[in-house]
């Protein structure tokens, strides 16, 4: 039997309904899945990754100690439910994680989101800052520098606080669309320029031609 074309239907303003509107805090939850507990994210890469393979190398590098479900949520967005938040936690805190050298891109799963409207455009990472002036490896100058890379997210204490320490070292959450800083001028004690750089850890695939992560020079456009 052929299904009604409806293209050709018009209603009436008095026919039009607004819709339907629930009240999800007074009904008990159905879903099997707690929402609190699971991560959305995609891989940084042109290709399809091998499902099967990815879960069990996930699985290997968290070592959830309650364990881990993944699913694929739609072709290339998977969806990882944690058993206990720790564990999401670790996962959050210890990125950026790769399979195949590919970044994954990690967020966290809201109540009432769609998938296609959850934004996977960032990344965050640890980058290092080297050739900072004497005098200049303060907190408040790492932090203007990693707002400059992107967004700052963390301050590497353990790191920064060392006399004998070569970089400093802060967490930035970056926009995978741009490309990545590689280099800024500051002006040291005596008025002089210098040129700092920036060195991005568990960087993944990268192009050194438009500096923008996910694909590597030959299939960049």
């Amino acid at each position: 039997m052929a299904h009604p074309n409806l293209d050709g239907l018009s209603l009436h303003e008095e026919e039009e309904e607004e819709g339907l509107s629930f009240d999800f805090e007074e009904e008990g939850d159905d879903e099997q899945v707690d929402l609190r507990w699971c991560l959305i994210g995609r891989f940084l890469c042109e290709r399809t990754i091998h499902f099967n393979s990815m879960k069990v190398r996930m699985a290997d590098l968290w070592k959830p100690l309650k364990g881990v479900i993944i699913k694929e949520a739609k072709a290339g967005i998977f969806l990882f439910h944690f058993a206990h938040p720790l564990d999401m936690e670790a996962v959050l805190n210890g990125g950026p994680w790769t399979f195949d050298n590919n970044m994954l891109l990690l967020e966290r799963v809201q109540l009432g989101m769609q998938i296609e409207h959850i934004p996977l455009s960032h990344a965050v990472m640890w980058v290092q800052i080297h050739n900072l002036p004497m005098g200049m490896m303060k907190e408040k100058v790492d932090i203007g520098l990693a707002n400059y890379i992107g967004s700052f997210v963390e301050y590497d204490k353990n790191n920064n606080s060392s006399f004998w320490r070569q970089f400093m070292r802060v967490r930035v959450k970056i926009d995978v669309k741009q490309p990545l800083k590689k280099d800024y001028k500051v002006k040291n004690r005596e008025g002089k320029w210098c040129t700092i750089h920036f060195k991005y850890e568990k960087l993944g695939v990268f192009c050194f031609v438009c500096g923008i992560m996910g694909h590597a020079e030959n299939k960049c456009e």
